[in-house]
């Protein structure tokens, strides 16, 4: 049942495995109700399979014993950390992940251990926060122990609907605060726990590779990409090229992935083959040696996820070559999931984990029918060997999209058009997988290069290294320029998932069967399927009418929508964070299915007053002694508390929205003079309010 053989039993205990990570209920308490209940189906169900096949009740009762299994450990998981109480005045944390250098801050998750309260009194406690510590401070390094006076907030939600619900996202982690940390208000403890030494080391070899990456890679966007792709390095890549790479579908190059392991893997394959394989001495020797390298850099790029499971990957698969064990590719990825999600059953609901799994899974199921269609057959050999080459990388890029297709929809809200896909897309991974067989090979002979100061053949490969990156941004650039790489404002409803993997089964079979009746069927479901689409469209579409009021940064964002037309207001700053706009505006486009949209600016110097649905808003950016008359929603820039409102007296109970928290006393002081508002709301901590 559990031989890597058959794809069939490991696939399904994984999947029973995360049928019980998704059922655990939101409410811890009402656990023990659900297990009982489940136990009870469980019994019945195995009861009536022991009566028809026996050994069908084996696989099935080791399938629900994984469930409970996969139940009970993310219940564990999910209690192990808990919410702050609201009167912390003080706690003791320590950092448990690397400090990335911001502008102004330190960032870092740290785990609280102890908080004092108002009463004086120190209580235990484990939960996790996302600080940002002033850099005034000394700088901190991983393990390091602090005490800190700062009042920890709650995660603020999304500040647009139907985008990333960022408190649930977080609180999957443990982390349900967020906190600055001024630097004379925090004192460092302890410094750098041997907990973390074994961490620590591999950090201290990233910084040292890096400086490597900076030598070698004088130009800023060369160096900030190229320490992302190499190493995972925290450089702040410019959003121009972001952008680029985003609309290209390349995004996962920016990143070490699991594609950075796999050529990593090619290449010790490459250079190991030459080795003479005599004795089971020699081909141990070599396993070990391999594993030592993948695990190596896995630790080097921090342990992230996408390298966790390309490393757990391809030791099984080195494994099964070096020991001569038959592989299957299907039941290797599930045992692969598996692996990853017994150590954190949180990382299910992980966009990355769902898209690289679903992206594998495709070309294993759809890449061998796919490339069968056409065969190139061309004469000359070079051709012959380029073409084929292009033509496989295609039918990749066309198995790995149909799985994910949806999914990609459901989180970024567009997709890649056609001809990237299928042209584009492999043309930028050829050629970073060269930036990135050179880069591997520099940072393999850079130290060994300095130590022997042989700094002419350094400063050459150094040389060639920042011409493969330059020229793989020539080329991204010239196609981002030249072409509309992407389809914006796509909207996919969660209740199209199962037609459409429906569609996909019965193409499926119909390939492997050519049944008439199958492709019958298929059509009509097709045609059922876009008719559903087509009808909620039109019933989104109907005489729709609504306003979002969010906040940016402090200002406020105005989002009108009428029809198909949409209307967004903001200050000039927003118009120069494209991917703010991607992740906060155009998840609510795509969800009203808006073609068009119209971007106007307001001047902050000014106040602004309009109209909408009968209700008059009022935006007051700046201080002034002039009553604007009656209005409903009044709107306070958060810079003009200190100033004095008896102009915005009015007798009608308005509602006052703040564009920044403000603080208790503040709030107090203000009920105080318009008791007759109905409340007052600060935008940043809600999510955009609806009108």
């Amino acid at each position: 049942m559990f031989s890597f053989f058959s794809p069939f039993p490991f696939l399904r205990l994984c999947l029973w495995w995360a049928i019980g990570i998704i059922l655990v209920p939101e409410n811890s308490s009402e656990w023990l109700n659900q297990v009982l209940f489940c136990l009870f189906l469980g019994a019945l169900f195995c009861l009536i399979i022991w009566i028809k096949n026996r050994y069908l009740f084996q696989a099935y009762l080791v399938s629900i014993i994984f469930f409970f299994a996969g139940y009970l450990r993310t219940l564990d998981l999910k209690n192990q950390y808990q919410k702050l109480p609201s009167d912390v005045i003080a706690f003791r944390f320590q950092l448990v992940s690397t400090p990335i250098k911001k502008p102004k801050t330190y960032a870092f998750v740290g785990e609280i251990s102890a908080y004092l309260n108002s009463k004086g009194a120190w209580n235990p406690i484990r939960t996790r926060c996302q600080f940002y510590l002033e850099q005034s401070a000394d700088a901190p390094h991983l393990g390091d122990s602090y005490l800190s006076k700062a009042h920890p907030q709650s995660i603020r939600p999304a500040a647009f609907p139907f985008s990333q619900n960022w408190p649930v996202y977080y609180g999957r982690k443990g982390i349900y605060a967020t906190s600055f940390l001024p630097g004379k208000w925090t004192k460092k403890l302890q410094c750098n726990s041997g907990n973390f030494a074994f961490k620590s080391f591999f950090e201290r070899v990233q910084h040292n590779l890096l400086q490597h990456i900076h030598r070698a890679l004088p130009g800023e966007r060369n160096r900030a990409v190229g320490g992302a792709m190499l190493l995972g390095g925290h450089e702040a890549i410019d959003i121009e090229t972001r952008k680029s790479f985003a609309a290209l579908g390349a995004i996962h190059i920016l990143s070490v992935s699991g594609m950075h392991v796999g050529i990593l893997f090619l290449c010790i394959q490459f250079f190991l083959k030459f080795i003479p394989q005599r004795n089971r001495i020699i081909s141990i020797g070599i396993f070990i040696l391999t594993l030592l390298i993948i695990w190596t850099y896995a630790g080097i790029t921090g342990f992230s996820a996408p390298v966790l499971r390309t490393s757990c990957m391809f030791s099984v698969v080195l494994f099964a070559q070096t020991f001569r064990f038959s592989l299957n590719s299907i039941n290797l990825l599930a045992f692969t999931g598996f692996v990853m999600l017994v150590w954190d059953p949180m990382q299910l609901y992980d966009a990355g984990f769902q898209l690289s799994f679903l992206a594998v899974l495709g070309i294993l199921m759809y890449q061998s029918a796919l490339s069968v269609i056409w065969e190139p057959n061309i004469k000359h050999p070079i051709v012959q060997y380029i073409v084929k080459q292009a033509w496989a990388l295609t039918t990749v890029a066309i198995a790995a999209q149909v799985l994910t297709f949806p999914w990609i929809l459901y989180y970024f809200h567009q997709f890649p058009h056609v001809g990237i896909m299928l042209l584009a897309n492999p043309l930028l991974v050829l050629i970073s997988s060269v930036s990135l067989i050179l880069g591997l090979a520099f940072l393999l002979l850079a130290p060994f290069l300095q130590a022997l100061s042989f700094s002419h053949l350094y400063v050459i490969m150094g040389k060639i290294l920042d011409a493969s990156f330059t020229f793989l941004h020539e080329v991204m650039f010239w196609i981002d320029h030249a072409f509309q790489p992407t389809i914006p404002f796509l909207h996919w409803e969660s209740g199209l998932f199962i037609p459409y993997y429906l569609i996909l089964l019965l193409v499926k079979f119909w390939w492997d069967n050519r049944q008439g009746a199958t492709l019958g069927f298929l059509g009509l479901l097709f045609v059922v399927s876009i008719s559903y689409i087509q009808l909620e469209q039109w019933q989104a579409l109907r005489n729709q009418k609504i306003a979002y009021l969010g906040q940016y940064r402090g200002e406020p964002v105005w989002l009108e929508l009428q029809g198909l037309k949409a209307k967004l207001l903001a200050s000039s700053r927003i118009y120069q964070d494209p991917a703010w706009i991607q992740s906060n505006i155009s998840p609510v486009l795509a969800h009203h299915f808006i073609q068009d949209t119209i971007q106007l600016e307001w001047k902050s110097e000014k106040n602004v007053s309009w109209l909408w649905k009968g209700k008059k808003f009022y935006l007051a950016n700046q201080f002034q002694v002039v009553s604007p008359g009656t209005i409903d929603v009044l709107i306070i820039d958060s810079k003009l508390k200190k100033q004095k409102f008896d102009w915005l007296i009015s007798s009608n109970r308005a509602d006052w929205l703040w564009t920044q928290s403000i603080s208790a006393y503040y709030f107090k002081k203000l009920e105080r003079l318009s008791p007759s508002s109905s409340h007052q709301v600060a935008l940043d901590t809600v999510s955009a309010l609806v009108y």
